[in-house]
């Protein structure tokens, strides 16, 4: 079944989330070809065949972030742009529950032994930071291929994108919260700056896919812990969706964003 590879362990299983996702395009058409080889085989994901994921050369080579990402091939179905974001937003909501951590494949669970860069969360195992977990959905999705640094990422305005499907440059998206909200579309990615100034995280833009109890917009972003919910409730650390209120770090520290799928 498509996207069964994707569905990772939830590292907070009784969590229960006030958001959930709503599409318009038919599953058949949202998920063409997803089902097939590489998509289907999570030992797939990486540049390394799977029997290396692990080995001692791989740790001296790639170190605590492991193996890097495979570049998808682009879909062979034509697609219009709506489908595509929609399929954008499917690929991302399948991983919702992965860890944060600082890896670049999403099935890539290292062993206790590994070299390991400490996150907030405090554990060791699966899961994606927040440019490798939208590298990794555009690169499953549609094949286009975006740098995982987060800074080389935030500057792709300024270059050619490697993706082959709608435009070879990206969309730049600038305004206010207000601006902003009447411009973006799903799929968009959302660029925020740290408190120091730098950009430092990205998320993917819901929009009309994303369903919640307020008007409040909606991203899906691999981040750490300190966001809370419509309930009031802390939203675990990993790929979760989150509110992107006005008042919030999100809102208020928002630089750009960039549209991938353009009309």
């Amino acid at each position: 079944m498509a996207l069964e590879s994707l569905r990772p362990r939830d590292v907070a299983p009784d969590y229960r989330s006030p958001y959930g996702i709503r599409f318009e395009v038919p599953e058949v058409d949202r998920l063409a070809g997803l089902d097939a080889f590489p998509w289907n085989d999570a030992s797939a994901q990486a540049v390394l065949a799977a029997s290396d994921w692990y080995a001692p050369e791989t740790e001296q080579r790639y170190g605590s972030w492991g193996p890097r990402a495979r570049r998808y091939p682009a879909p062979t179905v034509t697609m219009d742009a709506a489908t595509a974001r929609e399929r954008v937003v499917a690929v991302a909501a399948a991983l919702i529950g992965l860890d944060y951590q600082h890896h670049h494949v999403p099935a890539w669970e290292p062993p206790p032994w590994w070299r390991h860069k400490t996150v907030r969360s405090g554990r060791q195992g699966a899961g994606v930071d927040c440019s490798n977990f939208l590298a990794f959905v555009f690169s499953y999705a549609l094949g286009v291929d975006l740098p995982t640094a987060i800074r080389e990422q935030a500057a792709l305005h300024r270059a050619p994108v490697e993706g082959r499907l709608w435009s070879s440059r990206v969309e730049l998206i600038e305004g206010d919260y207000d601006t902003l909200l009447a411009r973006l579309q799903p799929a968009d990615l959302v660029y925020v700056r740290s408190d120091a100034g730098p950009i430092s995280h990205v998320v993917l833009w819901l929009g009309s896919c994303g369903t919640g109890p307020s008007p409040t917009p909606l991203v899906i972003d691999a981040h750490g812990e300190g966001v809370l919910d419509a309930d009031r409730v802390e939203i675990p650390a990993g790929i979760r969706i989150r509110p992107y209120r006005r008042a919030g770090w999100y809102g208020r520290r928002t630089a750009f964003a960039h549209r991938i799928v353009t009309d």
